[in-house]
């Protein structure tokens, strides 16, 4: 199985196991449009809306072709990759698959957890909202943050007349959070 066939098949079980509405999954997203002079491309990434209905994204899914086997150093390479994504993006869950086997990570709550179960869709909005609640409205959608952040990535919605996504021009049909 190609990995454009893993991908549909993560989609297909993303939509149907965990629920997650398709407008909530964004596929080959550009890491560049979370950090400026990033490289590398999201397979697909789960997003959720904020209070204020910005994409928050809470999952990240990297697929590989069926042929490559979960272990040794592509493995470790995937995982250190997606680590640094998860750096850029806090979504906090990554999951690498082949189609076949799947790795996922939680660590959005106080301990790095390999054991947990996926979460459904429902479960992800709620730890957002949850989240958004003790933070008293800062606006970071579940995210952990320095003292001075901005919010999805580094891109400051807050702000009037800004350029979303670091500069990235996508008209009127784009789908990054940032409502302009």
């Amino acid at each position: 199985m190609s990995k454009q066939l893993v991908k549909e098949r993560v989609i297909k079980y993303l939509m149907e196991d965990l629920l997650v509405p398709h407008d909530m999954i964004d596929t080959d997203v550009p890491l560049s449009e979370f950090e400026e002079g990033a490289e590398g491309i999201i397979d697909i990434i789960v997003s959720v809306k904020d209070k204020e209905d910005y994409l928050v994204p809470v999952m990240l899914v990297s697929c590989l072709d069926e042929d490559v086997e979960l272990e040794g150093e592509v493995v470790q390479k995937q995982i250190d990759f997606l680590e640094d994504v998860d750096n850029i993006t806090t979504a906090g869950r990554i999951i690498l698959t082949n189609g076949n086997q799947m790795m996922y990570a939680d660590w959005t709550g106080e301990e790095y957890d390999t054991e947990a179960a996926l979460p459904t869709y429902e479960q992800m909005e709620k730890l957002v909202a949850e989240h958004e609640h003790s933070h008293h409205g800062c606006g970071c959608g579940g995210h952990h943050h320095e003292e001075e952040h901005e919010c999805c990535g580094g891109h400051g919605h807050h702000e009037d007349g800004h350029e979303c996504c670091k500069g990235h021009d996508h008209g009127d049909d784009h789908n990054c959070g940032c409502k302009h």
